[in-house]
């Protein structure tokens, strides 16, 4: 009797010490994620608080300033990464890696399970999100972030990040900064505009000519050929190519926090295109509760690398990819 109760008292005692371990394992576990949580929360406070390029930056003109934005934003991150980030990590080592949430993401479409078919359905957007915002991130990171133009409205930075040529479309890769919750996309319209024939300043300058000797008040309502758009393009659908809110932190830890990233397609400029217009028309909660309308309008020089073919098309409805 004594020698069967002897390995029963083992088993017993095994059992209980297997049981304290993975009791005092799991609580290892919950409060490490717990200061993994409220150390991250921390590390972005301190950068929302920092935020200064939240701001109108402007010139001597008080005309937006890019390049003087450009080294704030440069400056910021780079105090951001030396600091507070470094700080962090310093904690939490361990789970330093850009690419720690996107490789969870890619797991849970390997796994078997019910929710297996939903993980690889998304596991392409996933990607993709992520490939957008490792891009900018390493901009971020190597202190050379640069952007095709910035404009500041209520409490919003809309930057276009970038314009590329991707077969017979352009790609506008935009940043927002500040925006409380969720951006209210609504649409986007491109003018776009060339220098007047010799023919057509000819022609206006005489008819100006002849209004003003006539005393016409008709001279201000003359439109000057150099301010008319000679094709245009509109959004079909408001939102970007990604209908939901990307924000840079959800798939990179350190990712400076409050910067919503997405971009649009677009028709290519026109071979003779000299100049674009590019309007975005956003909303935004405000800090105050209430919602607030913006308009951001660009005036941009075309670059060649931006021409394609329009085959007389005057105007295009580009819709999204997603």
């Amino acid at each position: 009797m004594k020698k069967a109760i002897f390995p029963l008292l083992l088993a017993v005692g095994a059992a209980m010490v297997a049981v304290v371990v993975t009791q005092w394992t799991l609580k290892a576990e919950i409060e490490g994620q717990a200061s993994y949580r409220t150390d991250r929360l921390s590390m972005q406070l301190e950068f929302l608080t920092n935020n200064s390029i939240l701001r109108p930056i402007t010139d001597m003109q008080q005309r937006p300033d890019l390049q003087k934005y450009l080294q704030e934003v440069n400056t910021l991150v780079n105090w951001y990464f030396k600091k507070p980030a470094a700080n962090f990590w310093g904690k939490h080592p361990d789970q330093k890696d850009p690419e720690r949430i996107i490789n969870e993401k890619r797991k849970l479409a390997e796994v078997e399970g019910s929710k297996q078919r939903t993980a690889k359905n998304n596991l392409p957007i996933w990607e993709e999100c992520y490939q957008l915002v490792r891009g900018i991130f390493d901009q971020f990171s190597e202190g050379n972030y640069s952007a095709v133009a910035s404009a500041y409205q209520g409490s919003v930075r809309l930057d276009i990040q970038s314009i590329k040529k991707e077969g017979n479309k352009l790609r506008w890769n935009i940043l927002v900064w500040g925006g409380i919750g969720p951006i209210v996309y609504g649409g986007w319209n491109l003018k776009l505009f060339k220098a007047p024939s010799a023919q057509e300043k000819a022609d206006y300058d005489k008819e100006l000519a002849r209004r003003k000797r006539r005393g016409r008040k008709q001279v201000s309502e003359l439109p000057d050929p150099s301010t008319l758009h000679f094709a245009e393009s509109a959004s079909a659908t408001k939102h970007p190519v990604f209908n939901f809110k990307l924000e840079g932190s959800d798939y990179i830890d350190d990712f400076p926090p409050g910067v919503q990233i997405n971009y649009w397609n677009t028709p290519p400029c026109p071979p003779d295109a000299e100049t674009l217009q590019m309007t975005f028309h956003l909303k935004s909660r405000a800090v105050s509760g209430q919602d607030q309308s913006m308009v951001f309008e660009f005036k941009i020089p075309v670059d060649s690398a931006w021409k394609g073919s329009w085959d007389g098309v005057q105007k295009v409805e580009a819709a999204s990819d997603y």
